[in-house]
């Protein structure tokens, strides 16, 4: 969006807290409304208690938005699961599932499944135009957005939705990546992760980001989110100027998102190529190694694309999936 300044007016913050039940604390939501009317954008983190990234930039979205926000409102969540993060824990402790596998939920459910209900259903009250994710994949990735496959809605509804998540993903500046093709969408149960939950029940546009890396707060990670998210909100008209700076977008595609070639052998990943590195079809992506240096086995593409991550733990185990990678198509 371009035109004149719009003049900044006030922004009214409060916090809103979600019970989660006996025994929970209850979730802070930070509601942010400009005395325009305008968008309700969700900006959510940590829905995996190990990813940090998030939290601390939703910390710096709250400061900047307090000045920066002209119209509509923007709700932070800093942490979706404040238990799994002070145990620094990927899953939802009470029961040890993927809290990120868990939407819509059932508020009157067990674990994962209640508190996922209930962050639903605080969040479709809220009448949403968009929800951001935050998470962190790996030290040793690019960032990246995600575009859900909308699966469950009807063929015009879903070319609308496509071309509003696409339009948006696209808006952060970071490298655009699709998910998984339908089937394996379906299997890894992505359209219940927050934001394929979002898209394809709540019918609301959502974008998961994926920078930096999961256990530290990299400062440089925390400024390339907030930079994405604000581009996000200048999108929507939230904000009136889109932040300076370009963000690492990296050309061709469209890209998908695959998991690299399972290892046959166990041994340590070394990668021939860093992440944001393209390929062609048959060529070297790493190697498994013995302890005593020989080489056990050359792992190779098997389509076109780029190196999106490689895994933090440069040991393997046979069948292992050393990495992330972004193929050729949609």
């Amino acid at each position: 969006m371009t035109g004149r300044p719009v003049a900044k007016g006030r922004v009214a913050r409060r916090v809103d807290l979600l019970s989660l039940g006996t025994g929970h604390e209850a979730l802070p939501l930070l509601v942010l409304t400009a005395d325009r009317p305008g968008p309700c954008v969700a900006v959510t983190a940590n829905v995996h208690g190990d990813e940090v990234t998030g939290l601390a930039a939703v910390h710096a979205l709250d400061r900047i938005l307090t000045a920066e926000l002209t119209c509509g409102c923007v709700v932070l969540v800093p942490s979706l699961n404040p238990r799994g993060l002070m145990m620094q824990r990927r899953v939802q402790p009470d029961d040890g599932l993927d809290l990120n596998r868990a939407f819509p939920g059932d508020p009157d459910g067990q674990g994962a499944a209640r508190i996922a209900g209930t962050v639903w259903r605080g969040l479709m009250q809220r009448s949403l135009d968009v929800l951001v994710d935050l998470h962190a994949d790996s030290a040793v990735a690019i960032p990246y957005a995600i575009v859900d496959r909308s699966i469950r809605l009807s063929r015009p509804e879903r070319e609308a939705m496509d071309t509003r998540l696409v339009g948006i993903a696209e808006a952060s500046g970071l490298t655009v990546l699709r998910e998984y093709p339908d089937d394996l969408y379906l299997r890894f149960r992505l359209d219940q992760s927050l934001a394929g939950a979002m898209v394809n029940h709540g019918k609301v546009p959502a974008v998961t980001l994926e920078v930096g890396p999961r256990r530290a707060v990299s400062g440089e990670s925390v400024r390339t989110t907030v930079t994405a998210v604000l581009r996000i909100l200048h999108h929507m008209g939230n904000v009136a100027q889109p932040p300076a700076g370009a963000l690492p977008r990296l050309q061709g595609g469209p890209w998908r998102r695959a998991a690299a070639p399972r290892v046959r052998t166990a041994g340590v990943f070394v990668p021939s190529r860093d992440p944001g590195a393209t390929f062609r079809s048959g060529e070297a992506l790493g190697e498994v190694r013995g302890v005593d240096g020989t080489v056990r086995e050359v792992v190779r593409a098997d389509a076109d694309g780029l190196v999106v991550s490689w895994s933090e733990n440069a040991w393997i185990d046979a069948r292992g999936v050393p990495g992330t990678l972004g193929l050729c198509g949609r």
